[in-house]
């Protein structure tokens, strides 16, 4: 069986004062919630989706707007779970949370709303066959790593060019075996690594993965200007 899991405790502090809560800011007649839970409640295979939150507030809000969510799936468990003070935290409580029956564990950062139901679809039928999965995108800009030293100079960098045909940047849903991810996060966790994608857990534990472009933008929201992005994408 297959679950998910839905980080929405982040607390979105680049996103500035005007928005209070970027998971639940207007996008159209939704908001990035709703879109992230419609994308996984319309997967029948999934049957459990872990609803990650920040707080009791935030929790209140989330079991209002699932109520609004349309072709719910009556059929999936709804679980909500606090979250933690890092995504690391946050991800091992829903790991954790997930009922034994799910071997498998989709996990979806709720900032990206533009995933798409084929697109889980996809990932469940991999995962499926024991590949983990994760939606990705080939680098297409220079990338440089700066490796100055500590009191360098200011403005002044010392750098080193990366191979940008070797370079991935990582999205979510990110896909697995869940105890391929309970595993990893626990390594992390003795080596006192904070790790921000659930990929590098697999890592730790040295699994290999499928890196997955899906054709379609599936940005993030970090600022208030991706919100504007998102609601252009909706609207062309």
């Amino acid at each position: 069986m297959h679950g998910s899991i839905l980080l929405t405790a982040g607390a979105g502090s680049r996103m500035g004062p005007a928005v209070a809560d970027k998971i639940l800011e207007k996008i159209g007649t939704s908001n990035a919630f709703r879109m992230s839970f419609r994308a996984f409640s319309k997967v029948k295979e999934i049957s459990s989706v872990v609803v990650v939150y920040r707080d009791d507030s935030q929790k209140k809000q989330i079991q209002r707007e699932i109520k609004l969510v349309e072709d719910f799936n009556p059929n999936q468990e709804i679980i909500l779970v606090k979250g933690g003070p890092q995504r690391s935290d946050s991800v091992r409580n829903g790991l954790l949370a997930l009922p034994d029956p799910c071997i498998f564990a989709h996990i979806h950062d709720c900032a990206r709303p533009m995933i798409r139901s084929e697109t889980v679809d996809f990932m469940v039928r991999k995962v499926a066959q024991m590949y983990p999965v994760a939606v990705a995108r080939p680098a297409t800009n220079t990338i440089r790593k700066d490796i100055s030293e500590l009191n360098s100079e200011e403005n002044l960098k010392t750098t080193e060019t990366l191979d940008r045909t070797k370079l991935w940047e990582m999205e979510t849903p990110q896909s697995a075996p869940k105890s391929w991810l309970i595993q990893g996060y626990q390594k992390a966790k003795e080596l006192n690594i904070v790790i921000t994608d659930d990929i590098h857990a697999l890592e730790l534990v040295s699994k290999k993965i499928i890196l997955f472009d899906p054709g379609y933008p599936n940005p993030k929201i970090t600022h208030d200007q991706d919100l504007t992005y998102i609601k252009f994408l909706i609207n062309t």
